[in-house]
């Protein structure tokens, strides 16, 4: 695992050297174990590593035999032994055991189509000096970041933004970003919190040569369901991919254990691994005193059943006190989604004993866990209703019931198509009343369900395809894979999602809708999976999801920090959103007329974001 930067020069003109390695140690977290540079032909590459296969013997760039094809990568190739046996056989020389060594060699052969021969989690760049051209290749889900600009003439790359820092090329935030963050919670790609930065989004790739630049996917899950089979059948499959999957996925040199929740997925990942690790498994869970959302006793259940090495850890708000700067601004941009905090915790658990870790990410948007499709199939008999006839009666009734009061919210979501309804969740569309004025006015003819669009208008089976393909498409990788990829590599702990292994997906998209969601059951295949190694009551207990008591603490512990930060005064110099709109969600939610948790914390989040780029010395956020 590791982080990688690299600046490269349309017209061949010298690369700053101190200046790649000034990038390159911004990201010193993402790879403390050593780092790598490579300087020539108008480009300079560098990487901090993570050392976790061939310890020793693994250090980048990579090369091939003639030095021509430079890498640097972060990331994991699960199926490189298999590659590797082949590239001997076809006659290259690999001096090394390092994953990494088989890409330079696969380029060789397959040039940019190399990334289609890895299964692997990844952001790679490959300098080609006979074409003087510049491959960025990001894995199919989006499990690694890339970020780049271009400036001046010049192309930058690295893994997070605050390696951009010491090129001066942040410059002012992007007004759309800001909008679809408060849309989402988080910025979708291709776009950053910066104007002129870019994410390289999931399973595409980043051509550089004579100065111009082409970005094109070259993988994409299809929802088309396979022919019909018998069930015991198709668990049978499910059961082979994952089991092979996790077996992949456990190739280290270095310790090793598992994010353990007690939930489906994580509890199918530790079963598979306890059979085919060949020794104990270690595992770590998290807790909270609430005990709404605490969990560890089911994650206790499923440690005790397979015999792992358990250790928990309770999160308590004044922990996230002290922490909670630092959290916001590993991501470098703001991002709201709470179980961050929790997942920062348990990443620190688990790399005072480890330094990989699997985890169960995925299983909800492949297999239809997410309470909200069943939320979605319960309200679908009020879409009957035409939406131009609900928009009228529903933009009456919206006027007449004063802001705040309770179902306003729901009658919003009325007025919107099902799945534009399912995208923003109950109609949370608030930025006419929370964004200011002067702010709005520079972004006239945004569309805030633009980033899903492209993922809703696709022809698929079924809506429950739809949603999930949505899922996988934007909220997995811009979230989910965000959030697990940023809290982890800020303690310096790799984590590897076998879920996610590309075979799966695949597969999962073939399945018919009812074998994903059955009724009222969600994951219905997995969880008939799961009941191989689990007593039926766990498989199919209440889903709780990985929450934080946010309502709570905002009224108790939180209630002095969220009031500062979101201070009149503040909320009005940074000029983005109304202080009085604000002031009056924060007033209903201590008083407990109403729940706004999920907005505050996206409130609260941007403005600790802006507040710790003030103290870094960067130019404020104001925008208009």
């Amino acid at each position: 695992m590791c982080g990688i930067v690299g600046i490269v020069d349309f017209a061949g003109r010298p690369v700053d050297q101190a200046l790649v390695e000034a990038m390159n140690a911004r990201q010193f977290h993402r790879g403390p174990d050593e780092d790598g540079v490579w300087f020539g032909d108008g480009a300079g590459l560098a990487m901090r590593r993570l050392s976790i296969i061939d310890v020793a013997g693994g250090t980048q760039p990579c090369y091939d035999e003639s030095g021509d094809f430079v890498t640097v990568y972060n990331g994991e190739i699960y199926n490189y032994p298999m590659l590797r046996s082949g590239l001997l056989a076809r006659g290259h020389v690999l001096k090394t055991h390092c994953d990494t060594e088989v890409i330079p060699h696969l380029y060789e052969e397959r040039g940019a189509d190399l990334v289609k021969e890895l299964n692997a989690m990844f952001a790679l760049a490959l300098w080609d000096r006979r074409r003087r051209s510049l491959l960025l290749a990001r894995d199919r889900l989006g499990i690694k970041p890339l970020h780049y600009a271009t400036h001046h003439g010049r192309l930058y790359f690295a893994s997070e933004l605050k390696a951009f820092e010491p090129c001066g090329i942040l410059g002012e935030p992007s007004p759309e970003a800001i909008y679809h963050y408060l849309t989402y919670g988080y910025i979708p790609a291709p776009l950053t919190i910066y104007k002129n930065v870019f994410k390289l989004p999931p399973a595409h790739r980043l051509e550089l040569r004579d100065g111009e630049v082409r970005v094109s996917r070259y993988w994409d899950v299809e929802y088309r369901p396979a022919p019909p089979r018998p069930e015991p059948e198709l668990i049978e499959e499910l059961h082979a991919l994952l089991l092979d999957a996790v077996k992949l996925q456990l190739i280290s040199d270095v310790p090793l254990g598992a994010f353990l929740s007690g939930g489906v997925d994580s509890s199918t990942v530790v079963a598979l691994m306890s059979q085919v690790a060949g020794g104990r498994v270690k595992t770590f869970s998290i807790g909270f005193d609430d005990p709404t959302y605490d969990e560890s006793q089911h994650a206790r259940a499923v440690a005790t059943r397979f015999g792992t090495d358990h250790r928990e850890f309770t999160v308590r708000p004044a922990l996230l006190l002290n922490e909670m700067e630092k959290i916001v601004q590993y991501f470098d941009e703001p991002f709201a989604d709470s179980s961050a905090i929790p997942t920062y915790f348990l990443s620190k658990l688990t790399r005072e004993h480890v330094t990989v870790s699997l985890s169960g990410d995925g299983g909800d948007e492949l297999f239809g866990g997410y309470d909200r499709y069943l939320g979605f199939f319960r309200k679908r008999f009020l879409y009957r209703v035409p939406r131009l006839v609900r928009g009228v009666g529903v933009g009456l009734l919206d006027s007449l019931v004063p802001r705040g009061t309770r179902g306003k919210r729901f009658l919003r979501s009325l007025r919107l198509e099902p799945l534009e309804d399912y995208v923003v969740g109950d109609g949370e569309l608030r930025h006419d009343e929370l964004l200011a004025t002067d702010f709005r006015a520079t972004i006239p003819d945004v569309d805030p369900l633009e980033p899903a669009r492209e993922y809703l208008g696709r022809q698929v089976p079924s809506e429950l395809d739809s949603m999930c393909l949505h899922d996988l498409g934007l909220y997995l990788p811009d979230d989910i894979l965000t959030k697990v990829d940023r809290t982890s590599m800020a303690v310096s702990l790799e984590v590897r999602v076998p879920l996610l292994d590309h075979r799966v997906v695949e597969f999962a998209a073939t399945l018919p809708a009812d074998q994903r969601l059955r009724g009222r059951t969600g994951k219905y295949l997995l969880k008939r999976l799961l009941e191989r190694y689990m007593p039926h009551e766990h498989v199919h207990r209440s889903k709780r999801g990985f929450g934080v008591p946010l309502d709570e603490w905002f009224r108790g512990e939180l209630r002095e920090s969220l009031q500062d930060v979101l201070d009149p005064a503040a909320v009005r110099r940074a000029g983005v959103f109304e202080p009085e709109a604000v002031e009056f969600l924060l007033r209903q939610h201590m008083a407990g007329a109403r729940d706004h948790k999920t907005l505050l914390w996206r409130l609260f989040v941007f403005h600790q974001w802006e507040r710790g780029r003030a103290m870094a010395h960067v130019k404020p956020v104001r925008v208009h």
